[in-house]
């Protein structure tokens, strides 16, 4: 049986996300959208489908909790978490688990 403060934790982040992340985190919040490095030519595109059209821009991931491993295109971009930016930067590769 889960304690009422695990409960109450739980209940937090499930309404508010960010908890936890300092109010400079750009990309905790699944609605933002993060501005890319000054001079970033695809800082430019200011939403998920014109950055995707563009083939020199990748996505910046959704840096926020969840439940679920993230999982990203080869282009950067969230399959099952939001896209929160736009920049000419390559993701970083993930780490086999």
């Amino acid at each position: 049986m889960m304690h009422r403060s695990t409960i109450l934790m739980i209940a937090i982040l499930l309404a508010h996300p960010t908890a936890g992340f300092a109010a400079t985190e750009c990309g905790a919040g699944i609605d933002e959208w993060c501005p890319a490095p000054p001079g970033d030519p695809c800082g430019q595109h200011r939403n998920v489908s014109k950055c995707k059209a563009d083939p020199k821009c990748y996505g910046m991931p959704y840096r926020g909790v969840s439940f679920l491993p993230y999982v990203l295109d080869e282009r950067g971009f969230g399959v099952n978490c939001p896209t929160v930016g736009c920049t000419s930067t390559p993701p970083k590769p993930v780490p086999p688990r």
